[in-house]
């Protein structure tokens, strides 16, 4: 059985590099400053991304490669924003067939969306859970890091 490959940073530490051999862009490297919404996001996503990405970029754990479950957990935000505006306007049930009441069918896609939507916050380190498991490193070539004298 053939050894497993090694990642390019075990390569670094243990000086096997080879310029010709890395990346030509490294998409897991964290993004300096926030980007953009995507034009095709919704008003209601475009104003969620635009408040929270600063905050990712500050916490170190926006790269690249993330910028899509950050659409994604921009877009779930608007989602649930547009069901809470909904029930606030129409109220929380509506009417039966038979005379009664059941709940609204936005109360459903507002907790399908807050779910959605926590779980994404935590991995993106954007609640105090999510920032405990968040390991995040200095920002490369930063003299904080002890090891940037032997690795910078």
């Amino acid at each position: 059985m053939a050894a497993p490959r090694k990642s390019n940073l075990y390569k670094l530490i243990g000086g096997t590099t080879r310029e010709d051999r890395r990346p030509k862009r490294d998409f897991a490297a964290r993004l300096s400053r926030a980007p953009l919404p995507p034009a095709r996001l919704s008003d209601r996503a475009a104003a969620e991304w635009r408040q929270l990405a600063p905050a990712v970029v500050a916490l170190g754990t926006l790269t690249q490669a993330d910028l899509r479950a950050f659409e994604l957990l921009a877009v779930t935000l608007g989602t649930e924003m547009e069901a809470r505006e909904v029930l606030q306007h129409e109220g929380m049930t509506v009417p039966t067939a038979d005379g009664g009441r059941k709940p609204h069918p936005a109360v459903r896609v507002a907790e399908t969306a807050r779910a959605q939507a926590a779980r994404l916050l935590a991995d993106f380190g954007l609640t105090p859970r999510g920032r405990q498991s968040v390991d995040v490193a200095p920002p490369g070539g930063s003299q904080a890091d002890p090891a940037f004298k032997y690795l910078g």
